[in-house]
This record gives structure tokens, sequence and C-alpha cells, in this order.
């Protein structure tokens, strides 16, 4: 089974970020990736234009984080961390990321 398919079935056909159904593509979380769907996740295109443009991001979009950092799949959690973070001069996203626990390994991973 590709990636693709894996991550579809794991997401259910929805952006693992936001829950749109539109506009679907396998993100691979850097800084290293070996391709597989443990090391991926499947976001929308204004997610993904938002983790790699800083300049395009819209705070209110990322309120879905407070349902999706709570994933099972580390890559998911990875990346919420991250956006939380990179938003962390906000209340809202602070607060998330108070409550948020990944494990060590994890942690290293999305710093």
């Amino acid at each position: 089974m590709s990636t693709q398919q894996i991550l579809l079935d794991r997401s259910e056909s929805k952006c693992e970020l936001c829950s749109t159904t539109e506009n679907l593509s396998v993100y691979e979380v850097p800084p290293s990736s070996d391709g597989g769907a443990d090391q991926a996740v499947l976001i929308c295109n204004t997610c993904k234009d938002q983790i790699e443009n800083p300049d395009n991001v819209d705070d209110n979009h990322w309120r879905c984080l407070n349902d999706s950092m709570w994933s099972q799949a580390p890559a998911v959690q990875v990346i919420a961390w991250r956006m939380l973070t990179r938003l962390s001069s906000m209340v809202w996203p602070q607060d998330l990321l108070d409550i948020l626990y990944l494990e060590d390994d994890l942690l290293n991973w999305a710093k």
C-alpha cells in the first residue's frame, strides 16, 4: 500500500490538521523523512502554504489544532507543536502548548 493510501485511510480522506477534504497531498515532515507514513501527514494546500511560508500564517486557521494536536499520529503531533510554537505569542496557542505533551523523541523531532 502506498504512503498516500495509508494516509488517506488514517485521516479518513481529510486534512490531518484542519479536516478539510479538498486539495490534499502528502507532506513529509522535515528535517528528514524516509517517505513512510509515520513521518508524513496528509494536509490541504492552505495548511501546507502556511507551514512553508510563515508570512502567510492566518492564526485563526490554526485554531483547528485544538482538536488535531490529540492525533495518535506522531507526525501530526510534531506539526501541531511547531505551529503552536510559531503562534505562541498569542494566548490561545500558548494555552494549548501548556497541555500538549510529547515524548522526548517526538519533542526532539519537533524542535
